[in-house]
């Protein structure tokens, strides 16, 4: 994850637990627990944003099937979509920040 190098060389990815609305981060390594409600995790914005900037969604709670949790892109781009809808339990996304119109983040599994 690029935005941040320790003095070691090693990307410095954040955990963050969330369980409510958020606004991510670059390097965010989102902890997603929907148990109780779903919620809305909102990316950076397009002008906060870096080629090659990365955020990782796990679902910890095991709950995406039941909770579903939406990832705005923030007025950017999901692979041309506004949003991308997680639903499946126990999944991890990780999210890549091209830069390029009609992309703008690529997801992978």
């Amino acid at each position: 994850m690029g935005r941040y190098i320790t003095t070691t060389g090693t990307a410095g990815a954040v955990f963050r637990q969330v369980t409510a609305n958020y606004n991510a981060q670059p390097n965010d390594r989102i902890l997603m627990n929907s148990a109780i409600d779903p919620f809305t995790i909102y990316l950076p914005t397009p002008s906060n944003s870096l080629e090659n900037d990365m955020i990782q969604f796990m679902d910890v709670g095991g709950a995406l099937n039941i909770n579903a949790v939406t990832v705005d892109a923030n007025g950017g781009e999901i692979m041309g979509d506004s949003t991308l809808t997680l639903d499946v339990k126990g999944i991890t996304v990780t999210l890549i920040y091209t830069g390029i119109a009609g992309i703008g983040w690529f997801a992978q599994t």
